[in-house]
This record gives structure tokens, C-alpha cells and sequence, in this order.
């Protein structure tokens, strides 16, 4: 199948958004889905088919050293295919999904003077929307707020300030992913210091903005028995190649305190590294965490009234979209 390769500017987007202030981004793709969906591999085939680069929409993966618990693309598929947005910070480091949308939209530009097509990829919705819509004015926070949320954070751990947070404002949670845990301490953050919802703040729904550049948003759907048997091998498999090598590799720089390192599944190895749970407990654990997580992930999913769902193996409906859709902007 014969896809365009390359685009220009997307006057026609721009003229019918007047308020739209981006017209370098090119029209972009979007392939997001629950973890172990296949996604990656499918964006891989598709840059192949139309000389897109990938631009990583994955709030872990922007660490160093976190590769085979985040399912880090790796070598082989960065040298086959141009990544962005990975690699970006240590994990002591301070990363945000507005630090991303401003980094992601420095590379879209770049991939749009290059005639690139551009394909977001990854499983963190809120930092493609962060991209794609722009976020809303937050009010800021004082340093003493900000480090008593980071102590109870280093005390108490992700979970429990999950699910602090899911009580003071489950209108956030609900539409946030859970794996984010930048905006779980943000979240927090806001209410302790001005004793509102950081939902309150969020002016508008993210499901009925306008986007800021044109895009398709592609989801990848699997029955859901299905999908947990892929969960369920993923994990015993990202295992035998050596996560458990990884983390203690990371606990000789890191702290265990750190918030990627409490992201799913590398708290279960910490665990079983300090001989709190034995091996067959931690590998039940981060299979139902991440069960758990996938579920959640479709809720979050759900909001977003533009995406189009599809089955795996049934690609091709993707490649005829994507070129329909992408022949629009020519």
C-alpha cells in the first residue's frame, strides 16, 4: 500500500481553527491502548509504511535506566525506526506533563520542517492530551507544601497517596492515569494547599477542546480475558530477561523512596529484593497490578470521544485511515 510521505503546512486545519496558534505541527497520528495491547509494534510497522518518526507519549519511559519494566523501545527498534521523548531525565529528576508537552511540541516541529510524519505513541493519555489540547492554569504551591507531599510520599508510598488523592478528588482520579504519579503528588499538592480539587481548576473538559494541531487517535482493543493472558506472559517474560537484574542495578544510584521507582512492578521487586514477598508472590503481584492498571487505563480511555478503537489484526484498517486521513492535509 502506497501512503504519503511527506506533508506541509495544514492550512486547511489552521484556517477553519482560527484560535489555533501551532501551524508548524504537522497532522499527526495517535496509537495509544492498555499495556501489552501491541501498540508499540504496530507504530513501528506503520512509520515503516510511511516514513513517520515515533514521539513516546509514556510517562516512564522518559527515564534513564527504567527500560525493561516500561518496555522501553529497544536498540534495534530506535535504530529502525527514529524515537523521541525518551531518555530524557534520571529518576531523581523532576519531570511534568507540561515539560513534555513543551518538549514533545519542540520535536513535532522539527519532524514537521523535515516532512516527517509524526506517530504518538504510548499508554500515558495524559501526555498526549497535555500535547494535543494544552493544559489549564494551575495555581502555584508553596515550597512547604511541595516537600511535605514529597515527604509523605517517600513515607507512605504510591498507593496510599493514590489513594488519598482518590478521596479529596475522585473526579481527578477518574481521569487520570494511574501510573502518573507526578500528577498523583500534584493533585495533592493543589488541595493541601488551597483546599480545592485540582479538578476545579480544569476549566474544561479535555474530551470536548479543540485539538491544537490536527490528529487521529487510534486505539488498540483486545477482549479482555485475552489482554490478560498478554499481561500475564509480558510479565514473566520481562522478567527472564533481566528486570530484576535492572532494579538492583538502580537501587545502587537511587533511593527506593523515588517515584519511579514505586511505578508498577518495580515496587514489587523492591519488595521481593528485600525479602519482604518471596519470587512467586512477586510475580502474582505485578501481574494483578498490572491487570488492574490496564483496566483502569481503558476508563481513562473512554473519555477520549475522538478515539477510534480497533482490533490488532486488523491493521490494515489503520493503514487506510491513517491515509485517508493524512491525504487530507496534503
Amino acid at each position: 500500500m502506497s501512503l504519503i510521505k511527506t506533508l506541509n503546512h495544514n492550512t486547511k486545519f489552521f484556517l477553519d481553527n482560527p484560535r489555533i496558534q501551532t501551524p508548524l505541527i504537522p497532522a499527526s497520528i495517535v496509537i495509544t491502548g492498555p499495556t501489552a495491547s501491541g501498540k508499540s509494534d504496530l507504530a513501528l510497522e506503520l512509520a515503516q509504511e510511511i516514513e513517520g518518526e515515533i514521539v513516546c507519549t509514556d510517562s516512564m519511559q522518559v527515564y534513564r535506566g527504567l527500560d525493561i519494566g516500561t518496555a522501553k523501545p529497544t536498540k534495534a527498534e530506535q535504530s529502525a525506526v527514529p524515537h523521541h521523548q525518551i531518555d530524557l531525565c534520571n529518576p531523581d529528576e523532576h519531570y511534568s506533563a507540561g515539560q513534555y508537552a513543551r518538549d514533545a511540541e519542540n520535536n513535532l516541529n522539527k519532524l514537521g520542517e523535515l516532512g516527517k510524519i509524526p506517530i504518538l505513541v504510548g499508554g500515558s493519555g495524559l501526555y498526549y492530551k497535555a500535547l494535543i489540547y494544552g493544559l489549564d492554569e494551575m495555581p502555584p504551591i508553596p515550597e512547604v507544601i511541595r516537600q511535605s507531599v514529597l515527604n509523605d510520599w517517600k513515607i507512605r508510598g504510591f498507593e496510599e497517596c493514590y489513594q488519598e488523592l482518590a478521596k479529596c478528588d475522585p473526579e481527578l482520579v477518574s481521569r487520570l492515569s494511574p501510573r502518573d504519579a507526578t500528577r498523583v503528588q500534584r493533585g495533592l499538592e493543589i488541595f493541601r494547599a488551597t483546599g480545592k480539587k485540582m479538578s476545579s481548576f480544569q476549566k474544561n473538559k479535555l474530551s470536548n477542546q479543540t485539538t491544537r494541531f490536527p490528529v487521529k487517535i487510534f486505539g488498540v482493543h483486545w477482549e479482555r480475558e485475552a489482554l490478560y493472558q498478554r499481561i500475564n506472559l509480558r510479565t514473566e517474560a520481562m522478567l527472564k530477561i533481566g528486570w530484576i537484574e535492572e532494579v538492583n542495578a538502580l537501587l545502587e544510584f537511587y533511593s527506593p523512596s523515588l517515584s519511579p521507582l514505586n511505578g508498577l512492578g518495580y515496587r514489587q521487586i523492591i519488595a521481593y529484593l528485600n525479602g519482604e514477598i518471596n519470587y512467586a508472590q512477586m510475580v502474582a503481584e505485578i501481574q494483578q497490578k498490572t491487570r488492574n492498571f490496564a483496566k483502569r487505563q481503558l476508563t481513562w480511555f473512554r473519555q477520549e470521544k475522538s478515539l477510534k478503537w480497533f482490533e490488532i489484526d486488523k491493521r490494515e484498517q489503520v493503514f487506510q485511515e491513517t491515509e485517508a486521513f493524512l491525504s487530507s492535509y496534503r
